[in-house]
């Protein structure tokens, strides 16, 4: 019995990462060729009106180069709302500085630190337009995002999401170019595929288009939940809406810089995705809301194949020590030359996709060896961690405060 448990682990260890790498590999190329091209083209009527929300506490760093690039934007009728979540040092000023009396600009502060979720909501209700772009405190605005935002938002009246393109700005060390190759073959190819069915998972807080409306209805971000932008996707899908990406609307993102921050925010991340499993699941499996399944499988999906990956090592170690005849280590040196390959293959495809956005990413192509074994182990070490927890627990009662580290950001606007 025994053998065969262990057969049937190691089958479903072995296929997934195969199965979905080719799933990705191929919708994202399906993408690229379908879908990916926008022209922006001025919607009939003229482009409408957009609000930014830019949540912030403590951001005296960066809120200016953010609210620069955001009052810079090729954009006909925008205005731009700092929210200021209570923050202790000199955020506010500092974003009223960098607006230098322009009436587009409105901070907003509260005294009080309620939480980001708490902000953005607050924010949706004080926006005077219907469509809505959330950004990072830490992040730059590329001056064509809002109009190629909208215009993919235009294709369709179900949309009420889209999913901006982030690309990391400070690439310092191996540990900001990794996560370099992670935007671009993973983050980049799912989100193109999930696009094509239009079930983008998560419509990052980094960037995204939203309609007001939309996310008023569902209720808004929910303070309780560690990942408030993957528990907004989820809630939007669940109401009929579709979400989609748009892998040409570029921002400019700062990134962890150390193991320890990596870590805490791979942590909050799994946390985040265990909350909306535990919330949702069985919501999903309602037979009207058959179009998450594909999106709600992938993502159980690859808990279990963590849980299974760290099973089969419990398994490799009784093999090694009791001389059984599961072929646990021969498998797995075996596999993981195969998986690297694969690993390779994707991020080669990726980065072909990618390249007329980001042209410097191909130079983390020669760090690729090393992305399999230590991304993969920091996820799945993270997934284990907290987001198999979380599936249990689910949200807590209490608010989610900011956990942020960030580094000065010198970049102008262009």
């Amino acid at each position: 019995m025994l053998h065969v448990i262990a057969l049937i682990l190691l089958a479903y260890i072995a296929l997934y990462p195969v199965v979905t790498a080719a799933i990705w590999i191929a919708g994202g190329v399906l993408f690229r060729l379908l879908d990916e091209r926008n022209d922006a083209e001025e919607p009939p009527g003229g482009w409408p009106p957009v609000s930014v929300l830019i949540p912030a506490y403590n951001e005296e760093l960066v809120i200016a180069t953010s609210v620069r690039w955001a009052l810079a934007l090729d954009y006909p009728d925008i205005e731009v709302l700092v929210l200021d979540d209570g923050s202790t040092d000199a955020t506010a000023e500092r974003a009223t500085e960098a607006g230098g009396g322009d009436p587009r600009l409105e901070v907003v502060r509260d005294p009080v630190n309620r939480g980001k979720a708490d902000r953005l909501n607050l924010g949706f209700r004080r926006a005077r337009h219907e469509l809505v772009i959330v950004s990072d405190a830490d992040a730059h605005i590329h001056a064509s995002a809002p109009k190629l935002l909208v215009s993919r938002m235009m294709r369709s009246p179900l949309i009420a999401a889209v999913a901006g393109s982030p690309h990391v700005t400070n690439r310092r060390n191996l540990i900001t170019t990794l996560q370099t190759l992670e935007a671009t073959s993973i983050i980049g190819l799912i989100r193109r595929t999930q696009a094509l069915i239009g079930r983008v998972g998560v419509v990052a807080g980094v960037l995204g288009l939203f309609r007001r409306d939309a996310v008023i209805e569902v209720g808004g971000y929910d303070p309780r939940m560690a990942t408030e932008d993957i528990d907004l996707s989820w809630r939007l899908l669940l109401a009929g809406w579709h979400t989609s990406f748009e892998p040409d609307a570029l921002i400019g993102m700062e990134v962890p810089t150390t193991l320890r921050s990596l870590w805490a925010q791979r942590r909050r991340w799994a946390t985040g995705q265990g909350e909306v499993l535990h919330t949702y699941f069985r919501t999903v499996l309602r037979w009207r809301n058959r179009r998450m399944w594909v999106l709600a499988g992938e993502t159980a999906g690859s808990l279990l194949w963590v849980i299974g990956l760290a099973a089969a090592l419990i398994l490799a170690t009784i093999d090694a020590l009791s001389g059984s005849d599961i072929p646990i280590i021969g498998f797995g040196l075996a596999w993981g030359i195969a998986v690297s390959v694969i690993a390779l293959l994707q991020l080669s495809i990726a980065l072909v996709i990618d390249h007329r956005y980001d042209p410097r990413a191909g130079l983390a192509f020669f760090c690729g060896p090393l992305y399999p074994l230590g991304y993969w182990a920091i996820s799945a070490s993270a997934a284990l961690r907290s987001e198999g927890p979380a599936v249990i627990s689910g949200p807590h009662e209490q608010r989610v405060v900011w956990d942020i580290e960030r580094e000065s950001l010198d970049a102008p606007a262009k």
